[in-house]
């Protein structure tokens, strides 16, 4: 279940985070969430990515400026699953076209998003709750952010519909006007207080858990 919160923003209950020192223990959570990613040979591609990916970092200063402010970033890196259209040509079991519908659904909801905030009226109806990928996507998309889109095209004659509908759905994103500025909160917030607490805690339970010889148990 998504859920949304005043300190974290939107999020997925019960998901887990892991606290990061380097690119590397990046790498490491990055290929852990690759091998769990569902792939199918198709026509066009022989690891058809089945499934959306976010990779989200969590960025936060750990010392207060001179007027007492933190401040807390987010970085999402989204890989969409490219849309696909029913081959008379290739075999297609109900587990692919399953697949097929549900991709194209939900990047109809984005389009649809996409286009909402387009139009830049600030009491029009924006469709986040349609799917959960533009829930998860809400503060990228339309909030307190700078957001970075790539549109991956084909010059095969074949797919001259899938590339039209793409360009015009990058072109939509490009009309999106955001006021950005820098996210800061008060380092003696009750929340952020407590929500370290909770972090020393559980770093204490680690460091105990090594003293005694117990490596092994982390998890």
């Amino acid at each position: 279940m998504i859920r949304e919160d005043k300190n974290n923003g939107i999020f997925v209950e019960g998901q887990s985070e892991y606290v990061v020192t380097n690119a590397q223990d990046c790498f490491i959570l990055l290929r852990r969430g690759e091998r769990n990613r569902i792939t199918r040979q198709t026509r066009s591609n022989i690891h058809s990515s089945r499934s959306h990916t976010i990779f989200q970092l969590l960025v936060e200063s750990n010392r207060p400026d001179h007027r007492g402010r933190l401040l807390r970033g987010k970085l999402n890196l989204c890989d969409l699953a490219g849309s696909e259209k029913i081959c008379k040509q290739e075999s297609m079991g109900p587990q692919h076209l399953l697949e097929l519908k549900t991709i194209n659904l939900s990047l109809s909801s984005l389009g649809k998003v996409i286009s909402s905030l387009a139009q830049g009226s600030k009491h029009a109806h924006i469709p986040y709750r349609d799917s959960k990928i533009t829930r998860l996507l809400q503060d990228s998309l339309g909030g307190n952010t700078k957001t970075t889109l790539i549109a991956a095209c084909s010059s095969i004659i074949e797919c001259s519909e899938e590339t039209i509908s793409t360009l015009k759905f990058a072109d939509r994103a490009k009309q999106i006007l955001v006021k950005v500025q820098a996210n800061e909160i008060n380092a003696a917030d009750d929340a952020v207080i407590k929500r370290l607490q909770q972090e020393v805690h559980h770093l204490k339970d680690i460091l105990n858990l090594r003293r005694k010889g117990g490596a092994h148990d982390i998890n």
